[in-house]
C-alpha cells in the first residue's frame, strides 16, 4: 500500500464537501445488483416544501440512511426514493402571507394567477431542505425525486380518485366536519390537536310548553343553543317520560323544538337532559339523522355568528359569549355556573378552536379498506418495530370514520369532479373534459376544492415507483422495489400517513406498501421538552454539522435510537461523539505509519498473539452484534458496541500493547501486528460507516487496495467462525482486570502512575495463575511495576497493602516505603469521622418517627441509600486504617 500523507487533524467540513459530490456525481446512490440478488428499498417521508432541517427530519434522515448503507454494504440492490410534499394548508399559508406583504390577496388575483404564484415561489424557495438532506449525508438517487403536484403525482391521485368514485366509495355529502376558522377548511380528525381548557358547565332553563315545567340543562357552549333543533332525554329516564313528544322553548331565540328520545343520553350524567345542536356537535349530528331533526348553521365560514346570532352576528364564538351570558343570567334563564376543564379541539396548524360546521364535502368510505389494513398487520405481514406501536395503528383503523378529503382551498389536487350548468349531471373525469357526456353542453366547472394532502402523500410508496404509468414502472423498477422493505418515520404520523398508504396500496395493488414500520423517537431537549420556538430550545442541525461535523450528530442521534419515545438531545453528547470522531482519526494516525509494508491478510491461526487472538475476537464479536442489532433497529446498541469496541478494547488497550511489538526488533512480530491493527481498522470503518459516511469513507482511501472499489459499496463484515477465540477473550480479561485495578488502587491513596510499584497476585485457579506469568512482561509495562509475583491463594499476604479482590484473583500492592503511611492513615481517619457524622444525621432522619410518616416514600428510600453507601464507606475505611496500620 503506497503511503499518502494524512492530515494531523481531522476536518469534517473539508471531507464532507470532498465525498458526497464524489458519491453522487460517480453514481454510488442508485440501485445496483448485489451479491444477494435481492432489493431493498426505503421511502423517504416527503418533507414539506416549506420546510427547514429541524432536528425530526434529522433523526429521519439518519435512520433510513444508516439502513440503506447497511443494506447497500450486504449486497442488496438498494433504493432510498427521495422527495417533496405540496403541504397545501401550509404553504398556500406562505403564499398568501408573501401577497399581503404587496399589498394584495389571493382574492384579488384569482384562482390560476394564485396559482402561478405559487409555483413561482416553489420553484425559488422550496425544497431548501433537499440541498440540507445532503449536508448530513443522505444518499438517495435523487434521480427519482418526485414532488406531490408534479405531473406524474397528479395522474396517480387522479386514477385513484376515478376509480374510488366510479366505485361509488367516495361520495358527496352533507355531514359534519371539523372547521378550521382561520383556513376556512374542513380538515381531518388526525389534524385537530386537542388541548386541556378551562371553562365551565352553564345551567340553563329550557321552558316546556303548555307547561309551568322548566328543564334544567347544562352546556359549555351556551351561544350553540341558537342553533337547537331539539332538547333529548332517555326514553327510561322515569322524571322525563311524561314530557317526550311535548315541546319545549330554545331561549333567546324562543324557537319551539321537539322534546325527543334517545338512548346516547346518559341518565347518571349531568341534568340527564340534553340540547341537541345537529350543526354544531358531532354527537348531536347523528342524533339529528335518527330523528329526523333540522339542521341550523349558526355560523360563517370565518367563525362567526351569521343571521341566526340575533344581536351577536358578526362576532366569534369566544367574544360573543360572555355578552350571551349576561343575557341569560339578567333574564333569570342561567341558574348557575360551574368551572370545569374540558378538551377542546384546536388545528394543528392553525392553532384556531375548530368549529364542528355542517357542509358539503367530499368523503372516502374506508370501513372495508381500514379493515383489510388491520388483518395485514394483526397476520405479522406488516410488522411494527417496536411492537407496541401496533395498538397506536389499531386504535384509529378498528374504529374508523370516513375520511373527508376535500379542502376549501386552492393549492392542492384539484378534484376531478366536473359539473354540468345546463342538465345537472356530475362525474369523475382524469383527463380536461371539454363537454358534459351526457347532453354534450360546453357549459361545465370543475369542483373548486382540493384533495387532503394526505391523499397524494398516501399513494407515495407506488406514485414514486412511476405508478400508475406501466412504462414509468418498468423505469423505475417497481416489480423490483414494491412492497417497500422499510418504512421509518415518527409515531405522530401513524395516523395521518402509516393508515392511509396501507389502506390505499392493499386497495389499489392488493398487496401492503412495506414490509417493515419503523418508530423512531421523538427528538426533545435535553430536559425532555419538545423543541420550540417559543422555549427557544431548538438546536439547528445546520449549525451543529458546521460546528460538530455531520459524522457526530449522526452517530449522536442513532446512539439515542432505538425503541426509545423520546431522545433527549444534550449539545454535550454531541461535543463528546465529536471526539470520538476525532479519537478514530488519531488512532489511525498512530498506527497508520506502521502500515506501509503491512500484509494484506491476516497471519495464519499458529502465528497469532494471545493479544491479537484476543482483539480479532472481540472485534468478530462486535460485528456479530452490530449485525444483528441493525437488522432489529437496535442503532443504539449498535453505536454502543462500536463505541465499546473503540474506546474500552482498541484504544485503551491494544493499541497501547502494540507500541512495544511495533518498536521491537523482531520484523515476524511486526508483521503481524500490523497486518491485524490493518484489518481490525477496515472491518472498523465498516461497520461505523452507516453511522459515520464521511471519515468513514476518508479512512479508507488509506486503507484499501488499489483494486478496490470506495468503502460505500464494499462488503460489510459477516460473523467468521474462524475468529471466535473466546478463551482469549476470557484471559485478556484478567490482564484487565489487573491493570485497572492496579490503575485504581494508585488513584484511591494518590499514588503517581510514574511511581514504580511491585504486585503481588494470589488465585485458587492454576490458569489463572498460568496466564499471569505468561504475561508477565506486559503486566510490568502496562502497571508500571517492578516485579510481579503470582502465588496460591493459601501463600500468606503482605502486610500494609492496597487491596483488590475479584471473583478470580486477589491483587496486593505493598506500599510500606512507597507511600507515607501515617500521613495516609490520617487522612483516612479524617474521612472515616467525616463519614461517620453523615450517617449519624441520616440514622436521626431514619429514628425520627414524624419524619418516616410524613416523608414521600421514595425520599424515605433514598435515605435509607444513603444509609447504606455510608456504611459500605464506613467499613471500607475502617478495613484500609487496619491494612495499614
Amino acid at each position: 500500500m503506497s503511503q499518502k500523507e494524512l492530515s494531523t487533524t481531522y476536518s469534517s467540513n473539508e471531507t464532507e464537501k470532498k465525498w458526497y459530490p464524489h458519491w453522487e456525481s460517480n453514481g454510488y446512490f442508485k440501485p445496483k445488483e448485489g451479491k444477494t440478488g435481492e432489493s431493498y428499498c426505503i421511502i423517504m417521508p416527503p418533507p414539506n416544501v416549506t420546510g427547514q432541517l429541524h432536528m425530526g427530519h434529522a433523526l429521519d434522515v439518519t435512520t433510513q440512511d444508516a439502513l440503506i448503507r447497511f443494506k447497500r454494504m450486504k449486497g442488496y440492490k438498494t433504493l432510498y426514493l427521495p422527495g417533496m410534499d405540496h403541504a397545501g394548508i401550509a404553504t398556500q399559508a406562505v403564499v398568501e402571507k408573501m401577497l399581503d406583504g404587496e399589498g394584495t390577496s389571493r382574492h384579488d388575483l384569482g384562482r390560476d394567477k394564485f396559482l402561478e404564484k405559487t409555483w413561482e415561489w416553489k420553484e425559488k424557495y422550496g425544497g431548501v431542505i433537499l440541498n440540507q438532506q445532503r449536508k448530513l449525508g443522505a444518499s438517495p438517487d435523487w434521480d427519482y425525486s418526485l414532488f406531490t403536484m408534479d405531473p406524474d403525482s397528479n395522474e396517480a391521485v387522479k386514477k385513484v380518485f376515478v376509480d374510488l368514485y366510479n366505485e361509488g366509495l367516495i361520495y358527496q355529502s352533507d355531514y359534519i366536519v371539523n372547521w378550521d376558522p382561520v383556513l376556512e377548511s374542513a380538515i381531518s380528525d388526525a389534524e385537530v390537536e386537542y388541548k386541556e381548557v378551562k371553562g365551565n358547565f352553564y345551567h340553563l332553563l329550557y321552558p316546556v310548553v303548555g307547561s309551568d315545567e322548566k328543564l334544567e340543562i347544562a352546556t359549555t357552549r351556551p351561544e350553540t343553543m341558537l342553533g337547537d333543533t331539539a332538547v333529548c332525554v332517555h326514553p327510561e329516564d322515569e322524571r322525563f317520560k311524561h314530557l317526550i313528544g311535548k315541546k319545549a322553548i330554545v331561549p333567546l331565540c324562543n324557537r319551539e323544538v321537539p322534546i325527543i328520545a334517545d338512548e346516547h343520553v346518559d341518565m347518571e350524567l349531568g341534568t340527564g337532559c340534553l340540547k341537541v345542536t345537529p350543526g354544531h356537535d358531532f354527537n348531536d349530528f347523528e342524533i339529528g339523522k335518527r330523528h329526523d331533526l333540522e339542521i341550523i348553521n349558526i355560523l360563517n365560514k370565518d367563525g362567526t355568528l351569521n343571521e341566526h346570532g340575533l344581536e351577536w352576528k358578526g362576532q366569534t364564538c369566544s367574544k360573543a359569549r360572555a355578552s350571551l351570558v349576561e343575557k341569560l343570567e339578567r333574564e333569570e334563564i342561567l341558574v348557575k355556573t360551574v368551572e370545569h376543564v374540558h378538551q377542546v379541539g384546536h388545528g394543528d396548524r392553525s392553532k384556531s378552536i375548530i368549529e364542528p360546521i355542517v357542509s358539503k364535502q367530499w368523503f372516502l368510505n374506508i370501513m372495508d379498506m381500514a379493515a383489510e389494513s388491520v388483518k395485514a398487520v394483526e397476520n405479522d405481514v406488516t410488522t411494527f418495530w417496536p411492537k407496541q406501536w401496533e395498538n397506536t395503528y389499531f386504535s384509529w383503523l378498528r374504529n374508523p370514520r370516513n375520511w373527508c378529503v376535500s379542502r376549501q382551498l386552492w393549492w392542492g389536487h384539484q378534484i376531478p369532479v366536473f359539473y354540468c350548468s345546463d342538465c345537472g349531471h356530475q362525474w369523475a373525469d382524469a383527463g380536461q373534459p371539454s363537454e358534459c357526456p351526457k347532453c354534450q353542453s360546453k357549459n361545465i366547472y370543475q369542483d373548486p376544492d382540493v384533495l387532503d394532502t394526505w391523499f397524494s402523500s398516501g399513494l407515495w410508496p407506488m406514485s414514486t415507483l412511476g405508478w400508475p404509468n406501466e412504462e414509468r414502472m418498468k423505469e423505475k423498477g417497481f416489480d423490483d422495489f414494491f412492497p417497500t422493505s422499510c418504512l421509518v418515520t415518527g409515531h405522530d404520523i401513524i395516523f395521518f400517513w402509516v393508515a392511509r398508504m396501507m389502506m390505499f396500496a392493499q386497495k389499489i395493488t392488493n398487496k401492503i406498501p412495506f414490509h417493515h414500520v419503523y418508530i423512531h423517537a421523538i427528538v426533545r431537549d435535553k430536559q425532555g421538552r419538545k423543541m420550540s420556538k417559543s422555549l427557544g430550545n431548538g438546536i439547528d442541525p445546520l449549525e451543529v454539522i458546521e460546528q460538530y461535523g455531520a459524522d457526530a450528530l449522526r452517530y449522536t442521534l442513532a446512539a439515542g435510537s432505538g425503541y426509545n419515545r423520546d431522545l433527549n438531545l444534550d449539545p454535550a453528547v454531541i461535543e463528546s461523539n465529536r471526539n470520538f470522531i476525532n479519537k478514530i482519526w488519531n488512532a489511525f494516525r498512530f498506527i497508520y505509519p506502521y502500515l506501509e509494508n503491512a500484509p494484506n491478510e491476516l497471519p495464519k491461526k499458529s502465528d497469532l498473539s494471545h493479544q491479537e487472538k484476543w482483539i480479532l475476537s472481540e472485534l468478530n464479536t462486535v460485528i456479530k452484534n452490530v449485525n444483528l442489532s441493525m437488522e432489529q433497529y437496535r442503532f443504539d446498541d449498535s453505536c454502543s458496541e462500536i463505541y465499546s469496541f473503540v474506546y474500552d478494547k482498541f484504544c485503551s488497550w491494544f493499541i497501547e500493547l502494540s507500541k512495544k511489538v511495533l518498536n521491537g526488533d523482531d520484523e515476524n512480530l511486526k508483521n503481524n501486528r500490523a497486518a491485524v491493527l490493518k484489518y481490525s481498522f477496515r472491518e472498523l470503518t465498516k461497520i461505523l460507516h452507516p453511522f459515520a459516511p464521511f471519515i468513514t469513507e476518508e479512512l479508507w482511501t488509506y486503507l484499501k487496495n488499489q483494486n478496490e472499489d470506495l468503502l460505500i459499496v464494499s462488503d460489510f463484515p459477516e460473523y467468521k467462525e474462524n475468529l471466535n477465540f473466546s478463551s482469549d477473550q476470557i484471559q485478556m480479561n484478567y490482564f484487565i482486570q489487573l491493570i485497572s485495578g492496579s490503575r485504581n488502587l494508585r488513584s484511591s491513596v494518590g499514588l503517581s502512575p510514574k511511581e514504580k510499584i511491585s504486585l503481588e497476585v494470589f488465585s485458587d485457579k492454576p490458569d489463572v495463575r498460568t496466564y499471569f506469568n505468561e504475561q508477565n512482561d506486559f503486566i510490568l509495562e502496562m502497571a508500571n511495576a517492578t516485579s510481579l509475583k503470582v502465588s496460591n491463594l493459601t501463600a500468606s499476604r503482605p502486610e500494609k497493602s492496597l487491596v483488590l479482590a475479584t471473583e478470580n484473583f486477589e491483587l496486593f500492592i505493598p506500599v510500606s516505603g512507597v507511600i507515607d503511611l501515617d500521613q495516609q492513615i490520617n487522612r483516612l481517619k479524617k474521612d472515616l469521622e467525616k463519614t461517620t457524622k453523615e450517617l449519624m444525621k441520616v440514622e436521626k432522619k431514619l429514628n425520627n418517627p414524624k419524619f418516616m410518616a410524613s416523608a414521600p416514600s421514595d425520599i424515605v428510600a433514598g435515605v435509607k441509600e444513603d444509609q447504606q453507601n455510608l456504611l459500605s464507606k464506613s467499613e471500607a475505611l475502617k478495613k484500609s486504617i487496619q491494612q495499614f496500620s
